[in-house]
């Protein structure tokens, strides 16, 4: 449950024939995304990734505390090209027996992408993959948001996957999964299942955004007031400080509410001045 306020980024370009292995997984609080690739033949691939993470604090005033409360927003952007043709590979290790009985490197290309947002307004999971395959030439991007709601403004949260691909001789998953905010993933609002076997010319534009409701500013029947009768919020003021003081304000504002059992149960469970 440790949170930090970060930017990240992260580029790279690489070229080669041999055998790579790729695991990259980035989080913040609500969002994540998971990138893998294993192959053994020629790679060419250009990778993007940013990621931010930060907090927000919108003032707030009930009848037991006063304070900040803490909003957080991330975002996550994923880019992608690669092209592979699958092919064995060996390699001797050494100067001792793995010289003289070469390694071999005979794994068929495989890659998949997933992007998570685990706010309950989304709650939306995309995955791609590619398995077994002889070759791709593939484009992907992925971006993911999470932006806050405070008192003023509504908060929204997004997912994207957007993907267009060559797939020769090889195995492809594409899936969508939205919860549902009462049943979680046991009835889903959305489900998409899609598996190709074979070669395939593959385009995809799929999103998911939502919106959230603002923060209620919850609010005691008389503002804070740490600072003295000067720190009252200006719409109290039409109380004077005697007033105020002495909880002869107290009495108007709960006759003016159209309450008329003032017990002194009442009293007791409110939080008095």
């Amino acid at each position: 449950m440790y949170y930090k306020k970060h930017e990240h980024q992260f580029s790279q370009d690489v070229s080669g024939d041999g055998f790579a292995m790729v695991h990259q997984v980035v989080n913040t609080e609500t969002l994540q995304l998971r990138n893998y690739m294993h192959g053994s033949g020629s790679m060419d691939m250009v990778t993007l990734i940013n990621s931010s993470q930060k907090s927000e604090s919108y003032k707030y005033v009930d009848k037991t505390k006063w304070g900040d409360e803490k909003f957080k927003s991330g975002n996550i952007t994923f880019l992608e090209q690669n092209e592979m043709s699958y092919a064995p590979r060996s390699f001797a290790y050494g100067t001792g027996y793995y010289e003289r009985n070469p390694v071999v490197y005979n794994s068929k290309l495989k890659e998949k992408t997933c992007g998570k947002n685990y706010q309950p307004e989304v709650g939306t999971s995309m995955h791609h993959q590619i398995e077994y395959a002889q070759g791709f030439i593939k484009d992907i991007a992925v971006n993911l948001d999470c932006k806050a709601a405070t008192a003023d403004a509504k908060g929204a949260g997004l997912v994207e996957m957007r993907i267009d691909e060559d797939v020769t001789e090889g195995v492809v998953h594409v899936g969508e999964l939205m919860t549902n905010e009462e049943y979680g993933w046991k009835k889903p609002l959305i489900e998409i299942d899609e598996n190709y076997v074979g070669s395939f010319k593959i385009k995809k534009n799929m999103k998911v955004s939502a919106e959230k409701s603002k923060k209620s500013d919850k609010k005691d029947w008389l503002s804070c007031c740490f600072g003295g009768y000067g720190g009252i919020d200006d719409e109290n003021k039409k109380w004077g400080e005697e007033e105020i003081f002495d909880c002869t304000c107290r009495q108007v504002a709960w006759e003016g509410s159209g309450w008329t059992n003032l017990t002194q149960e009442q009293f007791q469970n409110t939080t008095s001045i």
